[in-house]
């Protein structure tokens, strides 16, 4: 009975929201405004970072967000007014360093409501968010096993783009200095094994873990000598590494595991500086293009992002390699 009526709640709002959105139509020509929602504490206390380091920090993400908005959608904003929020993110990433935040570029589309007056969508807009000194990036998958050492999984197909710009899957960019060394690093066969093996020491259930620590030192064992100090990939069996990147007739499916590179920052700037940026960008302009009539069709609030997207570009792209170790 309560699944019944929470159901038929779900489907009134459902009709309620589609309603609304077909009652109130988008005011796509409006001037807009753009602003930074400033603020000082996007970081956690316990990341220790001084009050100089924080104000410093905002100064080069102002800068950061000035290079975004030369795109012309943000330059010239018509239907939308657009702010820039700052987020924490965790600053714990081991080999990590610098002041780390996702910058969330905000899209609150103006409307007209029944009642003829004007407003705009300040809750939860759409948006689209890059991220500065998160050498963990969010947008890969983590690895599962032993989340304390930040190993993470990252695509097999890269590309550079060009020098300091980095595309992983054809729309995960990473943008860095190419005169250090690489961000990130492959994690070996060995190293990640050891990382199952102690995830599986630390399990509360040791009957249940001494089952699955017979099958992961078979699977240890099935892999050469000689590739257990080469890269390791995410799949498989019980262990969930590989020696390889395909299994069973099918070739490239696991993706790498990998590891932040302590030695790829320069530890003489300061950690206010931005020594990296990832972001996801898709290229399918095409895409993007059908994705926006349709938003605009069904009077959509997502339409304004999606026009950024699909007009976000190479040009921009390019930008934000001039902000890397500033």
């Amino acid at each position: 009975m309560k699944i019944r009526i929470l159901v038929t709640c779900i489907i009134c709002l459902t009709g309620v929201l589609t309603g609304n959105a077909q009652e109130l139509p988008l005011l796509t020509e409006k001037q807009g405004t753009f602003k930074i929602l400033s603020r000082t504490d996007y970081t956690a206390y316990d990341c220790g970072y001084t009050k100089a380091e924080i104000t410093a920090n905002l100064q080069r993400i102002t800068e950061l967000v000035n290079v975004v908005r030369q795109n012309p959608v943000l330059r010239d904003l018509k239907g939308f007014e657009g702010r820039a929020r700052i987020y924490n993110v965790s600053c714990k990433d081991v080999g990590g360093y610098g002041v780390p935040s996702r910058i969330s570029f905000e899209f609150c589309s103006w409307f007209r409501k029944k009642d003829g007056t004007e407003a705009y969508n300040a809750i939860e807009p759409p948006e689209w968010s890059l991220y500065i000194n998160k050498a963990v990036p969010l947008w890969l998958s983590s690895y599962i096993h032993n989340a304390r050492h930040s190993y993470f999984t990252v695509p097999l197909k890269k590309e550079t783009v060009e020098q300091g710009i980095d595309v992983y899957d054809g729309e995960y960019f990473v943008i860095y200095d190419p005169s250090r060394p690489q961000y990130w690093i492959h994690v070996t066969v060995n190293e990640a094994f050891a990382a199952v093996r102690e995830n599986l020491n630390s399990e509360k259930d040791q009957i249940a873990a001494g089952y699955l620590k017979e099958y992961v030192e078979k699977e240890y064992a099935e892999i050469p000598e000689g590739d257990r100090n080469k890269p390791a990939y995410f799949g498989g069996g019980v262990s969930r590494v590989s020696a390889t990147p395909g299994a069973e007739g099918m070739e490239n499916i696991f993706p790498y595991i990998m590891k932040v590179n302590p030695e790829y920052w320069n530890r003489n700037l300061p950690k206010s500086a931005i020594q990296l940026i990832n972001f996801r960008s898709i290229q399918n302009k095409e895409y993007l293009r059908k994705q926006r009539e349709e938003y605009l069709q069904n009077y959509s609030i997502s339409s304004h992002v999606a026009l950024f997207e699909e007009e976000f570009d190479m040009d921009d792209i390019r930008a934000l390699v001039s902000l890397i170790g500033k």
